[in-house]
């Protein structure tokens, strides 16, 4: 549930994976051709940003998780699973969303603050602040997860 939490919030942080060809139909009627030049401009946002790497980081992290936890599981089976992820199509779905949450002009903003000194920096350190937000989330989660099952537990609506 945090991962995908953490997945959702990336996503609406500008972090979401690139675009690619195949895009869900649902996404691309959600996009009025009026927008047209808004929609490149959030697009090349994304882009700029790096989120494809980003998205693909998040995923192999995500994957990695269900790993850990099903050891028996068999390493063709996460492979194979992978390779059917296509995190490009969340791109699509988050453009409308993009464009109905913020005006062209906030968006070419916000390009030109990445495409500055401070925003270049931030997108480079990005991947590292991923991986440690999403090991603090994961660390925060489980003790939370622990001190509810125990107070549960000390109320008696645990299991026995």
């Amino acid at each position: 549930m945090l991962c995908r939490a953490l997945v959702v919030s990336c996503l609406t942080l500008g972090l979401a994976p690139a675009v690619t060809a195949e895009q869900p139909a649902q996404a691309k009627s959600a996009i009025q051709p009026a927008n047209a030049e808004k929609v490149r401009d959030i697009r090349r946002l994304l882009d700029l940003t790096g989120a494809g790497n980003l998205g693909a980081q998040v995923m192999d992290q995500l994957l990695g998780s269900f790993k850990q936890s099903n050891p028996a599981v068999p390493a063709r089976f996460w492979d194979d699973l992978r390779s059917e992820m296509n995190a490009g199509q969340l791109t699509e779905l988050v453009v409308p969303i993009y464009d109905r949450h913020l005006g062209h002009d906030d968006i070419k903003q916000v390009i030109a603050f990445y495409e500055s000194p401070a925003g270049r920096k931030l997108i480079a350190a990005q991947p590292q602040i991923v991986a440690e937000s999403m090991k603090a989330g994961q660390d925060w989660g489980r003790a939370a997860a622990e001190r509810i099952l125990k107070r549960m537990k000390e109320q008696g609506y645990g299991p026995k």
